[in-house]
This record gives structure tokens, sequence and C-alpha cells, in this order.
């Protein structure tokens, strides 16, 4: 599972295993680890949850707990929809982006990551061009 944090917005990213995980186990877990000592590392989950209504995000811990009601990650798992998203009020003024995607093969190869467990990219092999 990938983490990206941009301003008051995270995206998690799960491969083809991590999405099957979460339909059957309901959890998936990750961690970054910043230096030997048992509590430096930032967690994250995602998690479903048969009693919330929407998706909720929060900071327990050190750890980033993402949760999806149960039967919305069931159908999500087993459609083609690729992604989640919902807006978490902080305030009055402000909310938290939260986006949960299926991670696909990028169209760029990247020599820095695995895409073993990455899934189909529907533009793969498509011409494709920025220009009119």
């Amino acid at each position: 599972m990938k983490l990206r944090i941009r301003g008051n917005s995270i995206r998690l990213r799960l491969g083809k295993s991590e999405v099957a995980q979460l339909a059957k186990h309901g959890t998936v877990h990750a961690s970054i680890r910043f230096s030997g000592a048992p509590r430096a590392q930032l967690r994250y989950s995602l998690a479903t949850s048969p009693i919330d209504k929407e998706i909720s995000a929060h900071l327990v811990d050190s750890e980033i707990k993402v949760t999806v009601p149960e039967k919305l990650a069931r159908e999500w798992a087993s459609s083609d929809q690729i992604g989640l998203k919902h807006e978490q009020s902080i305030d009055r003024e402000e909310s938290l982006t939260i986006l949960i995607e299926k991670d696909f093969h990028p169209l760029e190869p990247r020599l820095d990551e695995d895409q073993s467990d990455s899934f189909a990219n529907p533009f793969e092999g498509k011409k494709h061009c920025n220009h009119p």
C-alpha cells in the first residue's frame, strides 16, 4: 500500500493483493521506518467497519488509521471502480480529502518501484497525448 500526503489530503493506493486482503480480512497495514528505534516509524492502515457510515481518517499514536464502511469496501473491491473519495470536515473552513484507489501500472516505466502487484492500466497500449 502506498501513502501520499499532500496538503490536507491523503491518498492510499492498493495493489491487487492488498485489495483482496482488505475484502477478505478487513484490514491492510504498512509502515515507514525512520531509524532502528522501535517508535521511530509512521504506521498507516486501512480497515473496514461494519458500523461506520462514511470513510474517515484519524491519527492515533503515530498511526494514520483510515476506515471505510464494510459494504462500500466490498463493493469497491469486487468492481472496476478505481477509487473512493470522502471529504472529512475538520472545522467550519477546512476539510481533509481522503482518497482510496487501486494502484495501476504506470504508463511510463519506473525503475525504483515493483509494479508486479498493480492493476492493469486502462490506458496501457493506447496512444495518449497532452496536445489537442
